[in-house]
């Protein structure tokens, strides 16, 4: 995970994407110095206007598409994905288990097929609740040093 500073000179077409009557993450456009971006999604519905401040995580280096999450300076809201988002993908394990397990005995191979394309889902799913996990841990350290930077007064006066 990669984390870049960046102040948002323009911000431009903000779209909330909603599923199932709330909002899963908002899409929009910024322009921050030479660097313009489109269709940039950010987990949740975070506040975003010009010139605001974030320290955002990038799953890929430079590549805004892959960003995980934000902490915006100014108020010290933190956007990024639950880890809960992906828990859904634990059900096919526990129905693949089921239905292996049933046709264990009349189908072994159709069974083992289906057991191992349950796990792949599965392990899909806890790789996804981990990123989750960690990038919400990695946003709550820089919001705690964002506040104790500005908590802390810097003494002009070195070795004293």
């Amino acid at each position: 995970m990669n984390e870049v500073t960046i102040t948002f000179d323009r911000v431009f077409d903000i779209v909330p994407t909603s599923q199932r009557k709330r909002v899963v993450r908002t899409e929009f456009g910024f322009q921050a110095g030479d660097v313009k971006q489109e269709r940039v999604a950010v987990p949740g519905s975070p506040r975003i206007e010009d010139g605001m401040t974030v320290t955002a995580l990038l799953d890929r280096p430079g590549d805004w598409r892959s960003l995980l999450g934000w902490v915006n300076h100014e108020t010290g809201e933190i956007a990024c994905y639950r880890a809960g988002s992906n828990v859904a993908g634990i059900g096919p394990i526990v129905l693949g288990s089921l239905l292996a397990y049933h046709f264990a005995g009349s189908n072994p191979i159709f069974a083992a097929i289906v057991f191992v394309i349950s796990v792949g889902i599965c392990i899909g799913s806890v790789a996804g609740m981990r990123k989750a996990v960690a990038s919400r841990r990695l946003l709550e350290a820089i919001r705690m040093n964002l506040n104790a930077a500005a908590v802390t007064p810097h003494d002009p006066s070195p070795g004293q």
